[in-house]
């Protein structure tokens, strides 16, 4: 389950994060990843002050989207690494680690995000190559928006071949570690959005003594 998600940042948190990476100081990817031969792009220093501001900022908006809760149902998320592609950069095709050392404990990644914050037509190529089938789905969205995937898929950074591409990467450990759970329960947030005001006292009654059984059973503490 692939879900976009348009204007995550507001018109003044992405002009806040592009600031920032602009003047930021970027470092070689692998530094991150030595073990990686198709990692060619750049990273914010882990030495920059700035970073965990800007990192926070993109985190709570991720915590206080009603999509994300009703289909990602956070129960950690760490703080993003901000990367860089220039002409000629890529990240090619790869699998992101089953588990992150975060702080204060390890994190299980179960979904991936990306968050854009350059505009899609600041530059050309750099469009996210998710494997999810037989076709590949390219993703590329405008500056502020998201995309969330599965961890386990196989995807990559298409070359950058003009101007430059601006990213958050950051990863969700679910509360509901099922992706078909998850997409059960997405399916039923959807449900209830569309049946709104036609829901009558019995009907809400009936709708919560699902959602709440369905917690029971799949919801990790």
């Amino acid at each position: 389950m692939i879900t976009q998600i348009r204007a995550l940042l507001d018109d003044s948190q992405t002009r806040k994060a592009r600031a920032f990476v602009e003047k930021a100081e970027f470092v070689e990817g692998k530094a991150t990843n030595r073990g990686s031969n198709v990692k060619n792009n750049e990273q914010i220093s882990e030495n920059d002050s700035d970073q965990s501001d800007i990192g926070r900022m993109v985190v709570q908006a991720l915590l206080n989207n009603d999509d994300v809760l009703n289909t990602a149902f956070p129960r950690g998320i760490p703080g993003p690494t901000f990367s860089r592609y220039q002409p000629g950069m890529y990240y090619g095709l790869h699998m992101d680690e089953a588990i992150m050392n975060t702080k204060p404990k390890p994190l299980r990644t179960d979904l991936s995000v990306t968050v854009f914050l350059s505009a899609a037509d600041e530059y050309d190529g750099g469009e996210l190559e998710l494997w999810t089938g037989t076709d590949p789905q390219l993703v590329k969205l405008d500056a502020g928006d998201a995309v969330i995937y599965p961890t386990g898929l196989i995807h990559q950074v298409r070359p950058v071949t003009r101007g430059t591409r601006y990213a958050a990467v950051t990863w969700i450990q679910s509360q509901i570690p099922e992706l078909k759970h998850r997409q059960i329960l997405s399916h039923y947030y959807h449900l209830v959005a569309r049946m709104g005001h036609k829901a009558d006292e019995t009907d809400r009654l009936l709708m919560e003594s699902v959602r709440t059984g369905l917690y029971r059973m799949w919801m990790e503490l």
